[in-house]
């Protein structure tokens, strides 16, 4: 919500400033263990206001936690297998939501949800120290050609960033695909039981398998096949890259299209599944592209710019579009309708994707 939101879109563009500038393994350690103790001090919480701080707490350490991780990840690993890298990272957004169901869900009827929250927190504060005293910190930038090394402010490093080609309509981009796949996924199980007569239980179930599982799945795959296309043609292409990976988005709004249009139940699991595979298998390839034309010394501004837009944007909107939407049509369509107007934003993503390969300098194999 706006609690976790806000404060996260504020920190990050800070965040990513930081992280391009210092020791991004103690970076990251801190981040985890403020996020996870904040989660485990919600459990905690007696009022609006308390609950509000510990959220707050957590968006706000919780904008370090990708910028850090891709730079770290574009240092250990070449462009010849950065995208695979990027795909297994974002295997945790996808078990997160599956365990978040399944485990959560668990402890919440048996313990209660003070103590969800602190459940969900005590692995993070138990593996901070681990990861403190045992990742390594990479020379930065030593996977990619020498570049010249130039300190500037916040607001010039932004300016050179946005700069770049393909930048500006990638993370356009991104932002319009999290408009439509959070969108979807926060009223996934409502279209469910409206439209489909659900139990919340068996929606909820259908959901955390598309997004979940398969939604990892998904993006673990995408990674590696873009990885292999770019080994056989000879080195990484950015602008290939971008234009595959516009396609993506476009098959996810086509299955989710499909999913609120069928009337037969099992089509429309079938099709969510389609679109649930779909949801996360852009983000490898793109974020592979963004990292790689950043360069070594803008990747934490770069994915902290991504993360800002699509959380406040992204994020904030989609799931008020859908609910809007439906109020407006009313009915028990009302959210399968919300739900197709949110579509429409994935395919506006594709072709901003698009246009980021076109605006990419070629021939540029890296």
């Amino acid at each position: 919500g706006v609690a976790y939101g806000v404060p996260f879109a504020l920190a990050a563009i800070p965040f990513g400033y930081a992280v391009d500038r210092y020791n991004r393994k103690t970076l990251m350690s801190a981040a985890l263990a403020a996020w996870s103790g904040a989660t485990a001090i919600s459990g905690a919480a007696t009022g609006f206001w308390s609950m509000l701080a510990g959220r707050a707490a957590v968006g706000v350490a919780e904008a370090g936690g990708s910028p850090t991780g891709m730079s770290l990840l574009s240092d250990y690993f070449g462009t010849d297998k950065r995208a695979t890298a990027i795909g297994i990272w974002y295997l945790s957004s996808g078990v997160g939501f599956a365990l978040a169901f399944f485990v959560g869900g668990w402890v919440v009827e048996t313990y209660g949800w003070r103590w969800a929250f602190v459940a969900a927190g005590i692995p993070g504060l138990l593996l901070a120290p681990i990861l403190f005293l045992t990742v390594r910190e990479p020379t930065r930038g030593q996977q990619d050609a020498p570049v010249e090394q130039k300190d500037a402010p916040l607001g010039q490093r932004l300016k050179d960033l946005l700069a770049r080609p393909g930048i500006a309509y990638a993370i356009a981009a991104i932002t319009c695909i999290a408009t439509g796949i959070y969108g979807m996924s926060t009223w996934l199980a409502s279209f469910l039981v409206d439209s489909h007569a659900f139990s919340l239980s068996r929606a909820g179930l259908i959901v955390a398998i598309a997004y979940g599982i398969l939604g990892s799945i998904g993006g673990l795959l995408a990674g590696w096949g873009a990885d292999r296309i770019n080994g056989r043609r000879g080195g990484f292409d950015p602008a290939l890259t971008a234009r595959l990976s516009s396609v993506i988005p476009l098959l996810t709004a086509v299955a989710g299209l499909l999913a609120v249009s069928v009337a037969q139940p099992n089509a429309a699991i079938g099709f969510l599944m389609v679109a649930g595979l779909l949801s996360a298998s852009y983000n490898g390839p793109v974020y592979a592209v963004i990292v790689t034309l950043a360069g070594p010394q803008l990747r934490g501004l770069a994915v902290s710019a991504v993360q800002m837009s699509a959380n406040l944007i992204g994020v904030g909107l989609g799931a008020w579009l859908i609910g809007k939407v439906s109020d407006v049509v009313g009915g028990k369509d009302g959210v399968a309708w919300g739900i197709g107007t949110a579509m429409l934003f994935c395919i506006a993503g594709s072709a901003l994707l698009y246009l980021a390969s076109r605006s990419i300098k070629r021939p540029q194999r890296i």
